[in-house]
């Protein structure tokens, strides 16, 4: 193995608004945000770099118009929303020493992603970015895995991919990618050593 591709939500990155909405709005006030909002068309147009995070909001907004004030509360709190997974980007630098090229491909907006680039120093330590709102596409469409094969030279069949979302990973292993469906972030450690990338010293 030489190259390991991570996906960023859920993996690198915590990302749970709907036990957000749920503990502070209700299960049925989650639901129809998560619904009409954080599983739209637009959202995906979003992380496709179609649409922009401001267009979002305000069409959300004109749409369920009894709900602005919790869809305002979410716009000014995804950011804080994103936080690393301590235990996993402490792998990173790990795997780095090891000699490993390490890869994101991910979904996310424009100025979102720029913002967690700018605030987590842990992107140094990547060989390559790709994101889905530079290129004009997403995940799972053959097209981002291209441009990554492409761009950075990764040899599939060398390389691990892991992602929380099983569409992903089964376009991943279309392309001849190993991988990991990382159900729960907790889970990276063990995945990573059952291919044996760590050992149980890096298991600490």
């Amino acid at each position: 193995m030489e190259n390991i591709v991570f996906d960023l939500g859920r993996v690198l990155v915590k990302w749970y608004p709907e036990e957000y909405l749920e503990k502070k709005y209700g299960k049925d006030v989650s639901g129809i945000i998560t619904d009409r909002v954080l599983n739209s068309r637009e959202w995906l147009e979003m992380d496709r770099g179609i649409l922009s995070e401001e267009e979002l909001w305000s069409k959300k907004i004109s749409e369920l118009k009894e709900l602005e004030k919790v869809i305002l509360d979410l716009k000014e709190r995804t950011f804080e929303l994103l936080e690393p997974f301590d235990e996993n980007v402490a792998l990173l630098p790990v795997l780095k020493q090891k000699g490993y090229r390490l890869f994101v491909l991910s979904n996310f907006s424009k100025s979102m992603f720029r913002k967690i680039r700018e605030r987590y120093d842990f992107f140094n330590l990547f060989d390559g970015l790709v994101v889905s709102s530079d290129h004009f596409t997403i995940k799972p469409e053959k097209r981002i895995y291209q441009i990554l094969i492409e761009n950075f030279r990764v040899n599939p069949e060398k390389s691990l991919f892991i992602d929380d979302k099983l569409e992903n990973v089964v376009t991943a292993a279309e392309f001849g990618f190993h991988v990991i469906h990382l159900r729960e972030p907790r889970m990276l450690r063990n995945g990573l050593a059952e291919f044996g990338i760590l050992t149980m010293d890096n298991m600490v």
